[in-house]
């Protein structure tokens, strides 16, 4: 490992209880602090990471960036992540109406973000990932995911959003997440689709990926429970273990859990639960929601509205993806029943699902637990992004310098934009030689520094015609979400549509 990867540093703000910071350590970052308004996540932070890891309880609408800075003893950080509550955004509220249509409800939670892009804006890293459920995008008509972008924009940063499907990186779940990836606009534009690299999926022989890992290869060594076992601390069972290892190639187990570094299993209790619900678990096959098994004729016992709760019951399948963990867990868990047994999952094997070792503990009650394991960025997720930002950054600092154009060229670069528009409504950009394209490319990238090739590709429907920004070249109106000028969209998707078939490459694309 290189000198400039060991020195690497990042903060962790709405840390919880550390999912991104443990991935991102992985990857060979330094972390600095992790700050959280939950004490028990905090707690579990600090059990988890070294004495010289700053861990607070704060109020981060409270909390200032200075005092911050006093207590780590630095003022520079290489990246900042962060994933601001999102139960403010969460798909999963909406069957109340409370993050969706009239009945929308204020939940200050949404406004969040703006206290981490204060902290963006004093520390000036190099780069920073915003994370939150992928409901961001609707919420209002989208007006949160749009402001994420225009603010970052407007204190200097060049942004751009990835949907991440985590299972694509090797987590056994169906969690599906949004990242924003900002950096500094003197900075080379970030590519995230080579950067942060998919390591599983269905198409292996395609990608050169591995296969997805299944619900299965994450638990299937754990010892064999009955409903309300409430140890917090056991052995392995080594019969189990053997039997794992001769089905499965053993990766998962040693690679992203460390097991052979765990001297006991802890958090693999059940918690109890009534007998009416453990004889409806019981008439669930494997893979099956209670819905199905009514569909098929089963009888459950538990009085609801079928229209309302087809899936109340859910086992799941040992040879799928999990259902995506969540902290709602430490209430009932009615939708995580095991595999084979007749219970819910375990906070291990939650933790499992989300990545977590074996040797990461967690603090508080098992319903601390649960909510700790719910709300974290899966390490898979953060050890990937790490592993992104440290090549980005490497790749960055041996970039030479971009050319300083005059104010004169930019405002002849300007001229020759506005002629180019104006002949695209006569000859359309299909029509448009690669070389005279990539000149036009080349000046758009000069002019407009401040945006990222993507994110175009959803402008939102919200046009400014009033700049918001000090940028001294800028085509008027454009969209507030993506930055695009109106009349420059069809050109940077036509940059992209060449990119793809080749035509432009990834130099002349990002103009790096």
């Amino acid at each position: 490992m290189s000198n400039q990867k060991q020195n690497l540093t990042f903060l962790d703000l709405f840390s919880g209880c550390g999912g991104f910071s443990v991935g991102l350590e992985q990857a060979g970052l330094k972390c600095l602090a992790g700050i959280d308004f939950n004490e028990h996540a905090i707690n579990t932070f600090r059990d988890n990471h070294s004495s010289d890891t700053v861990a607070l309880v704060k109020d981060m609408t409270i909390f200032k960036p200075s005092e911050l800075a006093e207590l780590i003893g630095t003022e520079h950080v290489d990246l900042i992540v962060g994933g601001p509550p999102c139960q403010g955004f969460s798909t999963a509220r909406q069957f109340s109406g409370s993050n969706s249509g009239d009945r929308l409800v204020d939940d200050p939670r949404r406004e969040l973000y703006k206290f981490f892009l204060k902290f963006i804006d004093h520390f000036r890293p190099k780069a920073f990932i915003m994370e939150n459920v992928l409901g961001v995008r609707k919420v209002q008509n989208g007006i949160y995911f749009t402001a994420i972008q225009n603010e970052a924009r407007k204190i200097g940063y060049r942004v751009v959003p990835m949907e991440v499907k985590t299972w694509e990186y090797g987590v056994p779940q169906k969690r599906v997440r949004q990242l924003f990836i900002g950096t500094l606009i003197e900075l080379p534009i970030f590519d995230h689709d080579t950067l942060i690299k998919k390591t599983h999926g269905v198409d292996t022989l395609i990608h050169g990926t591995r296969p997805i890992v299944t619900l299965g290869e994450a638990i299937e060594d754990l010892p064999i429970l009955q409903a309300g076992d409430e140890r917090i601390e056991q052995d392995y069972d080594k019969v189990l273990l053997k039997q794992y290892l001769d089905k499965y190639s053993g990766d998962f187990l040693t690679d992203v859990l460390h097991i052979g570094a765990a001297k006991k299993l802890t958090w693999h209790c059940s918690r109890p639960h009534s007998a009416r619900d453990l004889r409806d678990f019981a008439k669930l096959n494997e893979g099956e929601t209670c819905g199905r098994a009514i569909a098929r004729g089963v009888v459950m016992e538990f009085p609801y509205d079928r229209s309302s709760f087809k899936d109340r019951y859910t086992r799941q399948s040992r040879t799928n993806l999990c259902s995506t963990i969540v902290a709602h867990l430490k209430s009932d868990g009615l939708m995580f029943i095991h595999p084979t047994q007749t219970r819910s999952l375990t906070p291990r094997e939650a933790a499992r699902v989300q990545t977590f070792p074996d040797t990461f503990n967690f603090t508080g009650s098992r319903s601390h637990a649960f909510t700790q394991i719910g709300n974290a960025v899966p390490p898979l997720v953060g050890r990937a992004v790490g592993k992104g930002v440290l090549a980005y950054l490497e790749q960055s600092t041996k970039m030479t310098k971009k050319t300083i154009h005059s104010v004169d060229q930019k405002s002849q670069f300007l001229l020759d934009l506005e002629t180019f528009i104006n002949d695209s409504y006569i000859r359309p950009l299909d029509f448009v030689e690669d070389a005279e394209f990539r000149g036009v490319w080349k000046k758009i990238h000069v002019l407009l520094p401040h945006l990222h090739p993507e994110s175009c590709l959803d402008n939102g429907s919200e046009i400014s015609a009033v700049p918001k920004r000090d940028i001294s070249f800028c085509f008027e109106p454009y969209f507030t979400r993506s930055g695009w000028p109106v009349e420059l969209v069809a050109v940077a998707q036509e940059a992209r549509k060449r990119y793809l078939a080749k035509r432009l490459t990834i130099d002349e694309y990002y103009h790096n």
